[in-house]
């Protein structure tokens, strides 16, 4: 039975960066991990590479320590996350000066340099193990990868999600990936979004597990040839409720993440995760039976240039297929499918803000993230969270500029056929009293009238 442990976001991180350039050879020494700037862990038995991460930041650069510890080649290295990508030739040498390296590269995190770590580690498994289980944050449970890093707080395994494990992606060259901001913000949108449609079947950022024997059937194993045991999408949603077994339910009502398979799973892609989301992780939700899987390219994540665009495979017998996009909804930026699960249309629509010449001079990272809506066939409209705010709020100004209206014209209506009978005192007064409890609810009833005692002849003075 598929297993979930919840996890909570990371805050973003920022760029690293190693001293010194080139490609630097691995130097196998005995190490001890240092202290960060948290608390003070006991040394680390084993052996490893030792460098310092430089960690610029919004506030300003702090170094601290860190242990690259803990990453053969070909097909493997797609599970060390280093992207294989369209790149243009390099010359030796350009205006006859030799091409200089990245600034932000580390030399530690090139290609040839986690082979070589790689290498060492499968060598020397039970020392990797042992420098493995004395992280603090390690899990007996997972299975964890030669091919990538697993630090004090930090790690390049994209399925990994301890709470306050930062993820690291490098390119193939040792320089680290921009910071993006955008997957956050839509795994956010989109879950309000769907939560508001679907309820509380909707979960996000939640490790996904599942037995050995479906890792060997889709091929989804380490490098060190362990079965993979876990997967963390961006966002799933569960079965109905009717599905479920309300036993099961715990107090809150929620339905519990281990009932039963996803009928939907969203995986935004990174330049490191794109392959495997495409690959391994299509077969594994595929053979799990999966109705819906969505994949998101912001632009650039399945090769460079890569079109931003939705991708939507629904499961027909055993097989995905891509579903087509509806011509007769979907704008040049924003294609619409339908989806089983939504039981409507479905789209990510960029914000309108990214054309305008402020965000486009902002790094693509840094810029609006698109939103994902669905469609109302009642209303006729595309709708999300945020935008139905923003309607509710001006629904209920035009209601209030509407009640304001009525009010006024009542308030006229009363002076105009009272005002030969009350002197202006009382008039007044009825009208402070509508104003403040609003116009009387029954025909021929005066709010306020009762508590008057307006004496018979008191009319109006001439």
């Amino acid at each position: 039975m598929p297993t979930f442990v919840a996890t909570a976001p990371a805050p973003a991180k920022t760029r690293t960066r190693a001293a010194g350039s080139g490609i630097v050879r691995l130097r196998i020494i005995p190490i001890m991990r240092f202290p960060s700037d948290r608390d003070h862990r006991r040394p680390i038995g084993g052996y490893g590479h030792v460098t310092e991460l430089v960690q610029p930041g919004r506030h300003g650069a702090r170094v601290r320590p860190s242990r690259m510890g803990p990453c053969e080649t070909g097909a493997a290295m797609n599970a060390a996350g280093i992207a294989e990508r369209a790149r243009l030739p390099v010359l030796p040498e350009v205006n006859g000066r030799a091409e200089e390296p990245h600034p932000d590269a580390d030399p530690t995190m090139t290609r040839e340099a986690r082979k070589e770590r790689i290498a060492w580690r499968l060598e020397h498994l039970d020392e990797w193990q042992r420098d493995i289980e004395s992280l603090d944050h390690y899990d007996p449970g997972y299975a964890y990868d030669v091919a990538h890093e697993y630090d004090v707080d930090w790690t390049t395994d994209p399925d990994y999600g301890p709470e306050g494990i930062h993820l690291y992606e490098f390119d193939e060259d040792g320089v680290p990936y921009p910071d993006d901001d955008r997957p956050l913000a839509i795994r956010v949108r989109m879950y309000e979004t769907a939560r508001g449609w679907l309820g509380h079947r909707v979960v996000s950022q939640t490790r996904y597990g599942f037995v050995p024997e479906i890792a060997e059937r889709v091929g989804l194993r380490t490098h060190q040839g362990r079965p993979s045991n876990t997967v963390k999408p961006d966002l799933i949603v569960m079965p109905s409720e009717e599905d479920l077994d309300p036993s099961r339910f715990p107090e809150d009502g929620q339905p519990r993440p281990d009932d039963a398979v996803p009928e939907l799973v969203l995986e935004i892609l990174s330049e490191s995760t794109a392959v495997r989301d495409q690959e391994g992780k299509r077969r594994l939700y595929e053979y799990l039976g999966v109705r819906e899987y969505l994949l998101y390219d912001l632009g650039g994540k399945r090769w460079d240039n890569s079109p931003r665009e939705l991708l939507v495979y629904r499961l027909e017998g055993d097989t995905y297929r891509q579903v087509p996009a509806e011509p007769r909804l979907s704008e040049p930026q924003a294609q619409a499918f339908w989806s089983d699960v939504f039981n409507a249309y479905i789209r990510m629509l960029p914000d309108p803000q990214e054309d305008t010449e402020e965000f486009r001079q902002l790094p693509a990272g840094r810029r609006p993230p698109p939103l994902f809506q669905w469609r109302d066939a009642v209303q006729g409209r595309w709708r999300d969270r945020a935008t139905d705010e923003r309607d509710r709020i001006r629904q209920e100004g035009k209601n209030e500029g509407r009640t304001e209206e009525r009010l006024e014209a009542t308030i006229d209506t009363m002076r105009e056929f009272l005002g030969p009978e009350l002197a202006d005192v009382h008039l007044d007064r009825i009208e402070l009293i509508w104003r403040r409890d609003g116009p009387p609810a029954r025909p021929g009833h005066i709010a306020g009238t009762e508590r008057m005692a307006v004496p018979a002849a008191a009319g109006r003075s001439r």
